[in-house]
């Protein structure tokens, strides 16, 4: 357990001890209509003490924290990072960034003031001697060093292909020897990319303490995985759906003290947020124990918002129904406030999941509570995937969704309505051709099966090539986003080859 909410707010971390780094004065504005401007308040100088120290705020770092501000404020921050960085970290979510200022350097001292003593000469030289095992690198240098690992596996692979042709036992050696190189040089690069999720956890209890107070609850937050680690470049885009998910919680699902103890409850509410790792994935759950998602409510207000007929609405299944709170607009709350009941948020959330390559999943029992599952996959670029021809075209399936490879018998394949499902050991999976995408073959005698957070598919394909690691390239801007594929990659030979993304399918 790393963390349970307190009633006193956090005090501030320092980015970095004070120094001679350069002063900065930033001149910032939260949007008028934000509903919690507190919170962006506090976000964006948790951000800025990421990378510098806070020195004042004006007005004062507890009335911003507290949300008694209006308009404008201003930050003092002392920070090595660059102007560049600080218009990056303050230009956020509902944050303007109006001014950016750099008072003029302490000026150095003067013959007649005093010099310091030795002894205090001699513990500077040894404070930066120890700073300098630490430095700050920007994320986009990063991001560049990455590209050029990732353009060393595909090279690599070109090379074994030689290798393979022409059958030379020196240069598979010496190949063999790259690889490993390459292979520890891409593990520790992903390595320096990781970071841990209580970097978003530490900021989320102020969250539910305001929502709590805002609502009238007592609430038990507590936190657990947060040393879990994930790459930077998902951090950014967790942080918000975090965050609404955590509000949702308190708000819709934990309920007054007065109404928890009247259905027999303890007075304060819990709400849990947990991560770990799976395999290759971080699973992120929020978990309350308040009134649950109540099925009854979600067939009127889908009707009410004609998303379903009565008659489609009293037949649909429960997970259906909860899957109704992803759809633009749908609200169950009965009057709108500053928190909630205006319908943006849970499909923006899933929305930002699925840009991850993520999942989210809801669990929900009445008058028990609710659980909220992210699923997010490894972001590493460079990958094993299992090369495969459909209809004379190659493809690459994620070594990690693959469970197995079968012969298909024609006479397990069972028509269920428009689609078909094959019988494999006594368990029916749903069988996808993909003939829309790669067109209609009638060769395809092997199955692969294939899993995602727990589900399973079948897709028949012609041949089974064998595994490969490769790199995973997004799609152009100009390409758009395909439904059914996550990127592309260049092997050895040169071809562009889709690699499918089993979340969709599934």
């Amino acid at each position: 357990m790393h963390r349970v909410l307190s009633g006193a707010p956090a005090s501030p971390s320092p980015g970095g001890e004070a120094g001679n780094r350069p002063l900065y004065t930033l001149s910032v504005a939260v949007d008028p209509s934000c509903t919690m401007k507190d919170v962006r308040a506090m976000l964006l100088l948790q951000n800025l003490e990421d990378i510098g120290t806070v020195l004042s705020t004006t007005p004062s770092r507890d009335l911003l924290e507290d949300g008694k501000f209006e308009g404008s404020f201003e930050i003092l921050i002392e920070s090595d990072a660059g102007e560049d960085a600080l218009r990056t970290v303050a230009s956020g979510t509902d944050i303007t960034l109006l001014a950016l200022s750099s008072p003029a350097a302490a000026q150095e001292p003067g013959p007649e003031e005093e010099a310091e003593p030795p002894q205090v000469q001699r513990a500077t030289k040894a404070e930066k001697s120890r700073e300098i095992k630490n430095i700050r690198v920007d994320i986009q240098r990063l991001d560049r060093m990455m590209n050029l690992v990732e353009d060393l596996v595909i090279n690599r692979g070109r090379l074994e292909q030689i290798a393979k042709k022409h059958g030379i036992k020196e240069f598979d050696e010496a190949l063999n020897m790259v690889g490993r190189s390459v292979s520890d040089l891409q593990n520790l690069m992903m390595g320096i990319r990781m970071m841990p999720l209580e970097r978003i956890f530490n900021r989320l209890p102020r969250v539910v303490r305001d929502v709590a107070n805002h609502d009238g609850k007592e609430v038990e937050f507590v936190i657990e995985g947060g040393e879990t680690e994930l790459d930077r470049s998902m951090m950014d885009g967790l942080s918000d759906p975090l965050l609404h998910i955590i509000r949702n919680a308190v708000n819709h699902g934990i309920e007054t003290p007065g109404v928890r103890e009247a259905a027999g409850k303890p007075r304060k509410g819990s709400l849990r947020l947990t991560a770990r790792r799976d395999k290759d994935n971080v699973i992120i759950e929020i978990e309350d124990d308040g009134a649950g998602i109540d099925p009854g409510r979600l067939r009127k207000k889908a009707v009410e918002k004609s998303l379903m007929t009565p008659e489609a609405a009293a037949a649909a299944a429960k997970d259906d129904l909860i899957n109704l709170l992803f759809e633009p607009g749908f609200s169950t709350a009965e009057a709108i406030t500053d928190i909630s009941g205006r319908g943006v948020g849970l499909d923006v959330v899933k929305k930002t999941i699925e840009s991850l390559k993520g999942t989210i999943k809801v669990e929900s029992g009445l008058g028990t509570g609710t659980k909220f599952e992210l699923v997010l996959p490894p972001t590493m670029a460079i990958i094993d995937v299992m090369m495969v021809h459909i209809n004379g075209m190659r493809c690459a399936i994620p070594i990690s969704n693959v469970v197995e490879v079968a012969q298909m018998r024609t006479d397990a394949v069972h028509r269920i309505g428009s689609s078909e499902a094959i019988l494999l050991r006594d368990q029916t999976l749903p069988m996808h051709r993909l003939e829309d995408m790669f067109g209609r073959t009638q060769k395809s005698d092997t199955l692969v099966v294939l899993q995602n957070n727990g589900r399973r598919c079948c897709i028949p394909v012609d041949t089974v090539d064998g595994q490969q690691e490769v790199v995973v390239k997004p799609l152009s801007r100009i390409a758009g986003s395909c439904r059914g594929i996550s990127g592309i990659t260049i092997p050895g030979d040169g071809d562009v080859v889709p690699v499918l993304d089993v979340n969709t399918m599934i």
